[in-house]
């Protein structure tokens, strides 16, 4: 991240900004450059389905759910979180919603039996328990979901000093650089898109599957 960057997003965050937008009237914890990077994503990339993990309010998943209506995808938004007490939003046929630890087994079955066998383009986007010990999880299971081109982003990167909340601990860039050590030629990073705008919510997040 550039200084520009890195000095931006250290004020955005710590302004609280971000835990005041809404999409469509709906609670929407999200950078919003992060979320014009999504839609150019899901654009140029032809994506058919969105995999989310961390539901909370259910902003990003309408969000999604409207993206891929818009385009007539023949896929939809499934978007997973350990229980819905604060969601705002209601199932839709673009829109499949499920209460889950979403690294647990069953769920991803559930996942894994959702996605059709002759599917189009996934993106999957991990957003849920920021603790390492889950995004780690989640990476081991919702990778090896992932095919050649599917997209993921790791949200969150930037805590535990990455470049904000310096006292958080170990989190997702600890989860990613783990994982990646582990498991190395299994995703590519989009750099070029990750530093699009210079700020993001996921520095070091963005990756293709190859």
């Amino acid at each position: 991240m550039n200084p520009a960057g890195e000095a931006y997003l250290r004020w955005y965050y710590a302004s609280g900004v971000w835990k005041q937008l809404a999409y469509r009237g709906v609670r929407t914890l999200k950078n919003p450059l992060d979320l014009w990077n999504y839609q150019e994503i899901i654009h140029e990339r032809g994506i058919e389905w969105v995999i989310e993990t961390g539901t909370r309010h259910g902003g990003s998943a309408l969000f999604f759910a409207d993206l891929l209506e818009a385009r007539g995808s023949p896929g939809r938004v499934i978007s997973i979180d350990i229980d819905h007490r604060e969601l705002q939003v209601r199932p839709s046929p673009y829109l499949e919603l499920i209460a889950g630890d979403s690294a647990a087994a069953d769920v991803l079955s559930r996942i894994r039996g959702s996605l059709d066998v002759e599917r189009g383009p996934a993106f999957f986007i991990l957003d849920s328990d920021h603790q390492m010990a889950h995004v780690l999880r989640e990476l081991e299971g919702y990778v090896d979901c992932m095919r050649p081109r599917d997209y993921l982003v790791v949200e969150d990167t930037c805590v535990n000093g990455h470049p904000v909340r310096p006292d958080f601990g170990p989190g997702p860039a600890e989860a990613l650089a783990r994982y990646l050590g582990e498991h190395p030629g299994r995703l590519v990073p989009d750099t070029a898109r990750e530093m699009k705008f210079a700020c993001t919510f996921a520095p070091g997040g963005y990756f293709v599957r190859i």
